[in-house]
């Protein structure tokens, strides 16, 4: 028999890993279709994964039992995490290596620790705090170019931490509102409200859907893996393991991704980038152990 924290383990691995795979398909697939093109396709995907999971879990009773209040506040959480999608994935576009920017995003639980300090008021552990100053150096060290005498910063380099903006945002908001608040209809808001920018885009531009056979293959792959094997594989470990335990074990997104850019496209971070990476990785799991004892005291 295994035991509930195996059985929790397992399944925030399972999140980690459909992550950040979701991130080497997504690259594939925008290394070959116009980016139109993929947000099309990809978010059209997306939605019928998703409305898949709310019909067979039952998450639309959730959704239709919703106040109004709750369903202003999931509108604007799902808008905040649609602004974070499209600037992440302007991201993974114009960075070569998916690894850099897995790593670059760690810079999203340092700016909802900050907000949480400046808006909520939240009080922190100098554990924590250690664990931003290392993060903050880490996406420093990963985005200077080494060899750029002037100090320029690694291309794109703006585009993750405006989403990572956004996405801190919308995790402040849904911190505030947890308890009248729905998951599925954040999700679902998010991607309906980016499939219809696209679509406005697709239309515009003038484009047309004749892509690679094996673009299809890799965003249908990479939107399952995004949409729904991650969210359900993470809530469903959080009946058998503490959020605090879930999030960190979800956070080695970036090791894997890291693995995973070497074996699908044979891309290795430069030594400075792997340090910082570490770094940024290392600060993340410490924000996350010092919540956790913080809770402890409590």
């Amino acid at each position: 028999m295994i035991s509930n924290q195996a059985k929790g383990t397992i399944l925030a691995l399972i999140a980690a890993l459909a992550l950040a795979n979701s991130f080497i398909f997504s690259k594939a697939a925008l290394n070959t279709v116009h980016f139109v093109q993929f947000g099309l396709v990809w978010f059209s995907m997306g939605f019928l994964w998703l409305m898949v999971y709310i019909l067979v879990s039952g998450d639309f009773r959730k959704i239709k039992g919703l106040k109004p209040k709750g369903l202003f506040y999931s509108f604007l959480v799902g808008l905040f995490e649609g602004l974070g999608t499209v600037f992440f994935y302007i991201a993974l576009k114009k960075v070569e290596n998916p690894a850099i920017v897995s790593f670059l995003g760690n810079a999203g639980p340092v700016f909802v620790t900050l907000f949480g300090i400046l808006l909520l008021r939240e009080v922190y552990s100098r554990l924590e705090i250690l664990g931003v100053i290392l993060a903050i150096a880490g996406i420093f060290t990963i985005s200077f170019q080494a060899d750029a005498v002037s100090g320029n910063f690694l291309r794109g380099t703006e585009w993750i931490i405006l989403a990572s903006l956004m996405f801190a945002a919308g995790t402040i908001i849904g911190r505030k509102q947890i308890k009248q608040l729905s998951p599925s209809l954040m999700s679902l808001i998010r991607v309906v409200l980016l499939l219809l920018v696209f679509i406005v885009l697709f239309i515009v531009l003038g484009l047309d859907l004749r892509i690679p056979a094996s673009a299809y293959r890799d965003m249908a792959i990479g939107s399952l893996l995004e949409a729904l094997i991650t969210m359900v594989a993470a809530y469903s470990a959080l009946k058998y393991i503490q959020a605090i335990r879930m999030s960190i074990l979800v956070n080695t997104k970036s090791i894997w991704v890291l693995i995973s850019a070497y074996i699908f496209f044979g891309l290795i971070p430069e030594t400075h980038q792997l340090i910082g990476g570490l770094l940024s990785l290392t600060g993340v799991i410490l924000l996350t152990a010092g919540k956790k004892k913080i809770r402890e005291k409590d």
